[in-house]
């Protein structure tokens, strides 16, 4: 299609018009990686200093080697990068265009699945040369459709912009290819992305350079798990960020997509919760670095591309799910005291209790349970019996009672013995539950507003240390708050108490994600 106004060929839609940019010559070393050659590519810092603040780009004179940096709007507001998908001096022909960013902007993947070949809404689009100085010069193209989109062990998504992959080249937009090893721990990098400002008048894209800080074996948010991560201390990263791509200087290769970050991060105690990823350790609560950022890996990502650039998640060496392993339901257990006995909140879980499902034609499975971290859902040892899953459909083990991290790790496959029929090991189900057995850690952060009118009482958490609230109010002399009966969750985030029923006896009991109650708060309201 051509990217000038003018209607294109086949169903392709017109493209919105762009005046071509000249791009700077690269010059390319060749580097021997085992029986591998690949060429090197600059990676300039247009001035951001290793562990500085990040730098706002510009493109003013048609020369900025980040054009193939995208701004994606999906389903969220994020950063992606243009691949490239076809080899040095071949002709692309009608090879289609491709952007990945992370699994979380075009959908929201449950932690198990796997999203194949989804039309993109309407308003899902990709823009380049995405620059402050640019904004007569930028090309906005609709995505035509998500090929690939998972949260399962990593956080990728690739999305099929709806123009061809010459086109967009021809226009001056350079695509960046991905890494065919795995970075040093300590190599430098810059991240390039879009992160949202509150001037929205700089929300463009801006890089930030530093070394990568290890690689995590695991990484823990809310209901995800994901593996591998490259940790990185870049500056700038704010909503917006996801999908950056992170770039070797070493290679000019992008190595990783950002995808999370402690980074402005909440108080203590709300690890692993939403926004606040954390690394589980060994015989400690789970830890949340402060200011670091993590990269889902994009090593080997080329070999998902057939000799034509078209993607395929089946391709010989592709290194990402392709979603034929079983189902779980539920797919994550949370925050959970086994030892519970009765709860007025919720009924406690002292089992696993979850129902597998056969899809992919996985009639049997296989199950065990590990702690994390020092336990691998990936290493096939210590895998029970084939189970048929139209027999023996509930995992009902009793729930681990030590407090820490666990995951019930499920494999399937067509056959009850382990054969090539199976997928890899290398992606696994996996349903994690936290055991919590200690009451909430930190002051409940409840509020209680006197007004002229009464009281103004509000039901604040912080989760997971402070997920709710028990309550109960009455006539002092009556209202007594050790007593347990006629407490009642506070299923609203807020209460008034009209003055002219004054006196008031007002109790909480805070409890957190696990269901473990708090100390009584008892306030006397006059």
């Amino acid at each position: 299609m051509r990217l000038d106004g003018a209607t294109g060929t086949g169903n392709r839609p017109r493209a919105t018009a762009w005046r071509a940019t000249t791009l700077a010559v690269v010059l390319a070393a060749v580097v021997a990686t085992g029986d591998l050659a690949y060429t090197t590519r600059a990676v300039p810092t247009y001035g951001a200093q290793p562990e500085g603040d990040a730098v706002l780009l510009s493109n003013a004179d048609g020369q900025n080697a980040y054009t193939g940096v995208v701004r994606y709007l999906g389903r969220a507001t994020c950063t992606g990068v243009f691949l490239a998908t076809i080899p040095d001096g071949e002709d692309p022909g009608d090879a289609p265009a491709y952007v990945a960013t992370n699994g979380h902007c075009p959908d929201f993947p449950g932690s198990n699945d796997v999203l194949l070949d989804r039309p993109a809404p309407a308003r899902h689009a990709v823009t380049f040369n995405y620059f402050v100085d640019t904004p007569g010069a930028q090309l906005t193209l609709p995505v035509a459709r998500t090929v690939y989109a998972t949260m399962k062990g990593h956080d990728v998504a690739i999305v099929e912009v709806d123009a061809r992959y010459a086109d967009i080249v021809q226009q001056g937009i350079a695509p960046w290819r991905t890494a065919i090893r795995l970075p040093d721990e300590d190599e430098a990098v810059v991240v390039v992305g879009a992160p949202l400002q509150r001037d929205a008048a700089t929300s463009y894209l801006r890089l930030a350079a530093c070394a990568l800080r290890g690689r995590a074996p695991v990484v823990q948010e809310y209901i995800w798990h994901w593996y591998d991560f490259d940790r990185n201390a870049c500056r700038g990263v704010s909503p917006g960020s996801s999908g950056s791509p992170v770039i070797s200087r070493v290679t000019g290769r992008v190595i990783g997509l950002l995808n999370t970050t402690t980074q402005g991060g909440r108080p203590p105690y709300t690890e692993c919760a939403l926004d606040h990823p954390c690394e589980p350790r060994d015989d400690r609560d789970p830890v949340g670095l402060v200011e670091m950022s993590y990269a889902t890996p994009l090593v080997r990502l080329d070999r998902c591309f057939d000799a034509g650039g078209r993607f395929d998640v089946g391709g010989s060496g592709c290194p990402l799910d392709d979603g034929r392993q079983v189902g779980a339901a539920p797919g994550t257990l949370g925050a959970v005291n086994p030892l519970l006995e009765a709860s007025t909140v919720a009924r406690p879980r002292s089992r696993w209790d979850v129902r597998v499902s056969d899809r992919f034609d996985s009639q049997y499975y296989r199950y065990k349970v590990i702690s994390v971290p020092g336990q691998e859902c990936r290493d096939l040892r210590g895998y029970g019996a084939s189970r048929r899953t139209s027999v023996d459909p509930i995992i009902g083990d009793t729930l681990p009672t030590r407090d820490g991290s666990y995951a019930l790790c499920i494999i399937g496959g067509p056959d009850a013995r382990w054969t090539d029929a199976w997928p890899s090991i290398r992606f696994p189900t996996v349903v994690r539950v936290r055991i919590d057995t200690v009451p909430p850690r930190i002051a409940p952060p409840l509020s209680i507003r006197e007004e002229a009118s009464g009281w103004f009482i509000q039901f604040l958490t912080q989760e997971p240390e402070v997920a709710g609230y028990l309550f109960k109010y009455g006539p002092p002399g009556r209202t007594r708050c050790s007593d347990p009966a006629d407490y009642r969750p506070s299923l609203i985030p807020f209460i008034t108490l009209p003055r002219r029923d004054a006196p008031y006896t007002f109790c909480a009991i805070p409890y957190d994600s696990a269901l473990n109650e708090g100390a009584v708060i008892d306030r006397l309201l006059l």
